[in-house]
């Protein structure tokens, strides 16, 4: 009488069809926050990003990236007719050589509204040593101009829509970037600055 052996079922996966679903679910919403989080770093950014922007009245310390970096570039049209170099458009590397200030600031921040006097004030006092330029963010033309003559700005000004969010990881406004003579980030503080700390890191650059 023969023996039959008995037949070799089936091995069934570990992992149920659920399981595959789900880990390929997450799988794609790694791919997708990575992806936005690189365009963000290469300056993608859209004019409802900056528009999100809001006032930041209290200064917020940090490491920022930027710092030891040299200062991402850009080329943006100037807002005051009496900016200098005035070739219509102004860019970081018309400093070159020298340090340089960037303020981030826009007429509907309150905080800016506090603190373009006062870092206007203190540009004059070190017109000599430190280049200053400001940056009108998300804005118009007409209420940015109003804002920089009521508070006698002086140095250089461009208007910004939405372009350097990204480069510079703008989270709010003012934002105030520090550039060494070399060309390289000193430092960023976020937020409406004392006098006092404007002139410690305008003596660490200058």
């Amino acid at each position: 009488m023969a023996v039959h052996e008995p037949l070799e079922q089936p091995r069934v996966s570990r992992f149920g069809p659920r399981v595959w679903i789900f880990l390929l679910v997450v799988s794609a919403i790694v791919v997708v926050a990575y992806a936005v989080y690189a365009a963000s770093l290469s300056g993608g950014s859209s004019t409802t990003a900056s528009a999100s922007l809001g006032s930041l009245p209290e200064t917020r310390s940090g490491t920022s990236p930027l710092v030891g970096k040299p200062v991402p570039s850009f080329s943006l049209p100037e807002l005051t007719a009496d900016a200098k170099p005035a070739s219509g458009s102004v860019s970081p590397a018309d400093f070159a050589g020298h340090p340089l200030v960037i303020n981030f600031f826009a007429s509907w921040c309150t905080a800016c509204q506090a603190e373009t006097p006062m870092v206007a004030s203190v540009a004059k006092e070190f017109a000599q040593k430190v280049d200053f330029l400001g940056i009108d963010e998300n804005d118009t033309a007409a209420k940015a101009e109003a804002f920089i003559a009521k508070d006698h700005v002086d140095y250089p000004v461009v208007t910004d829509h939405a372009s350097l969010q990204g480069k510079y990881l703008l989270i709010g406004l003012p934002t105030t970037v520090f550039v060494a003579a070399s060309g390289k980030v000193a430092a960023v503080v976020q937020g409406q600055m004392t006098s006092q700390v404007l002139t410690h890191w305008l003596s660490r650059i200058e």
